[in-house]
């Protein structure tokens, strides 16, 4: 199995401010049974499934479900001052990779004190960051409000009831997004309303710390966002800028967004695009040039080279050759870790066109696509994307590239088969020097 697509664990212990989840044992038998037992826990269940005997059979399944290969992680919410056995909170894989089913119960004795979303907060984050999910499913009976309000604020859409049961989902909605958080190795937490996707180690990458939002900020709720935005990066030095990103349901957010362009944010909008197997158009090779991966000090001069000269206008070469430096680090930490490669076409010695292709959990993901100014409009990219996309559509089922909504390649994409599935927008300020 490939490795964007191998089998991934949690790593146990989860520790919060408060609390801690672990596996649990036999000997948390007698305090699981009593904490079930509580009248008020009880309310929304049939007698039986609170019983002793029923609440047994519950904790030994959880026990069994930790033997390998792992589909469930049941864990014990426990008091980090005491140890204090509160409740349970579990993750179950699903049919669909990626998936996952959501469930969580806590102690009446615990109630009212935040814990239950701290404890949702600390499994979903780990279920996104370390088990590589990308949609959490959960069901409550329709009549549990307490239930129905806690899904809400751990960020859970509700679908219609069915047969007495609320059903409830909760994904990244952003494609383009979860890529590029996914290939950077950032971190994703839950706050109210939003994401907060950490980028460790690359303070000044503003698409990698940045609140990711489950809609649109409104045009005039600039000043709330920045006091969220700072309040969550409050911990992470070096951080400087401020960026937003949402899913774009509708054009015209440029001219929505004038208060905020006026105070110094740029707005941008990018394209989505989906590659399959069934709709791939692939492109022969010219016999005369070389496509392979970059290998050595000299290929990777050359590509700082030709990304440097086909920048976007308004990034200084010093700068950007910069931010260069750390893009090469990572591509060659994933190549290392048999994730990928940024590939060339060369003619000879000569790099003419560059493109990285890197394996993520259910899916690949295009970076860096660029063209030699002097070559250009001579089928290179073409070529290069449909040999990367052959490559890919090998190991994995999903090829994603995301573009600028005004990017000039993007029929080149759609004539390979390249399909649109979302467009993504975003806000980002950064200090003027």
């Amino acid at each position: 199995m490939p490795s964007g697509e191998g089998r991934r664990m949690l790593s146990l212990p989860l520790i919060s401010e408060r609390l801690l989840l672990r596996d649990f044992h036999e000997e948390d038998l007698p305090v699981y049974q009593a904490l079930r037992a509580s009248p008020a826990f009880g309310r929304h269940y049939q007698p039986d499934e609170v019983s002793p005997f029923f609440s047994a059979l519950l904790l030994r399944r959880f026990i069994e479900q930790q033997a390998e290969p792992r589909r469930a992680w049941q864990l014990a919410i426990a008091l980090r001052a005491n140890g204090e056995l509160i409740g349970s909170v579990g993750l179950r894989s699903g049919a669909a990779p990626g998936a996952a089913s959501f469930g969580l119960e806590l102690a009446e004795a615990a109630w009212g004190q935040g814990l239950a979303l701290e404890a949702g907060r600390l499994l979903l984050d780990a279920g996104f960051n370390q088990l590589g999910l990308h949609r959490i499913e959960a069901d409550t009976a329709e009549g549990n409000l307490a239930a129905r309000r806690l899904a809400a604020r751990l960020g859970f859409a509700e679908g219609p009831a069915r047969e007495g049961r609320s059903t409830l989902a909760l994904s990244l909605a952003m494609l383009g997004a979860q890529s590029d958080w996914r290939l950077e190795g950032g971190v994703l937490s839950r706050l109210d309303g939003c994401w907060r996707v950490l980028t460790p180690g690359l303070p000044d990458y503003y698409c990698g710390n940045a609140l990711l939002l489950d809609q649109a900020p409104a045009a005039q709720a600039r000043a709330g966002w920045e006091r969220c935005f700072d309040a969550a990066f409050a911990d992470a030095a070096g951080i400087r800028h401020r960026t937003l990103l949402w899913p774009l349901a509708e054009n015209g957010g440029a001219a929505r967004y004038g208060e905020w362009t006026a105070a110094g944010y740029r707005y941008e909008e990018s394209v989505v695009l989906l590659l399959n197997e069934a709709e791939l158009r692939p492109v022969p090779a010219s016999a005369w040039l070389a496509i392979r991966p970059l290998a050595g000090e000299g290929d990777w001069r050359q590509w700082r080279q030709l990304m440097a000269d086909t920048r976007a206008p308004g990034h200084e070469e010093a700068d950007y050759r910069a931010y260069l430096q750390g893009r090469e680090r990572r591509f060659l930490a994933l190549e290392a870790a048999g994730q990928g490669h940024v590939w060339g076409v060369f003619d000879g010695h000569a790099l003419l066109c560059g493109a990285g292709l890197f394996l993520l959990p259910g899916m690949a993901r295009f970076q860096h696509v660029a063209t030699a100014p002097h070559v250009r409009r001579l089928g290179l990219a073409s070529q290069l994307l449909s040999h990367l996309a052959q490559w890919g559509l090998q190991r994995t089922s999903r090829l994603v590239i995301v573009a600028d909504a005004h990017y000039h390649a993007l029929d080149l994409y759609r004539k390979l088969g390249f399909v649109e599935a979302g467009r993504e927008a975003s806000l980002c300020w950064w200090p003027k020097d």
